[in-house]
This record gives structure tokens, sequence and C-alpha cells, in this order.
């Protein structure tokens, strides 16, 4: 009788360890977080662009981006709104350096809007698609 019991308190144990490993293992569950499985890496390979996205799971993102004689890079902050991905300049650099054309690109809450699998950015006179570059877990 004592080794059942012991097994019982054996068993009890693992599953609340294994249940706040999961916790631990993904921090925006245990928040209550409700953010749509869209990190990962995004490339943009349309006529005359290049350039990528990276977000990251812990909510920063990093971003490049040619188009034509527009040369422009970023990071900062990403989130999830109402099924819309806003992202964030973080560090802002000074205004006078912010979306010239070359050099930083400044997004306060600038919206991606999903399409399938694709996110889509509006920046300048252009429609950026940004394809997946490897399956996400879902």
């Amino acid at each position: 009788m004592a080794l059942c019991g012991d097994q019982e308190r054996v068993g009890g144990v693992t599953r609340w360890l294994l249940g706040a490993a999961v916790l631990l293992a993904a921090p925006g569950c245990a928040t209550g977080a409700t953010r749509p499985q869209v990190s990962g890496l995004y490339e943009i390979n349309q006529r005359e662009m290049a350039g990528g996205l990276e977000l990251q799971p812990n909510g920063r993102f990093r971003y490049a981006f040619d188009y034509g004689a527009v040369s422009e890079v970023s990071e900062g902050k990403w989130a999830v709104e109402g099924g819309t991905v806003l992202l964030t300049t973080d560090p802002v650099p000074p205004k006078a350096e912010c979306d010239r054309g070359f050099a930083s690109a400044c997004f306060d809450r600038t919206p991606l809007t999903g399409e399938g699998e694709n996110l889509i950015l509006y920046r300048w006179d252009a429609r950026i698609l940004l394809k997946p570059v490897q399956p996400r877990p879902r």
C-alpha cells in the first residue's frame, strides 16, 4: 500500500513539473496573451524589391528593405491586435533620420495585414508581400 501512495505522489509531482515546464517554455501562454503563430522569418522578393522581416517570439522584430533607390532598416517591438500585426520602431531614431528613403524606417503601430500565410505591408507607393521563409508551428 505504501508503494502505491508513493507512486501517486511522484506522479502528481511529475505532472506539476511538466505543467510548470510548459508554462515557462511558452510565456505568452502563461500570461494569457493571445498571439497567433506569426513569428518567424519572412522574405520580400518582388520586382525591384528585396528584403526581409524577422518576427521574434519574444515580441521583437528586425526589418530590412530595398526598393529602387530606397534602402532602409528598422528594429523594434511587434504585437497582434484584432488579427493585425503592428510594428513599432524601438528605439526610435531622431525624427530627421526617419522615413527618408534610406537608413531608418520608423514604424509607429504600422499594420501588417494577413493574406493566408503571407503578411502585407503598405509602404511608400508599394504593396509589399512578405512570404514565410520556413514553416511555422501550428
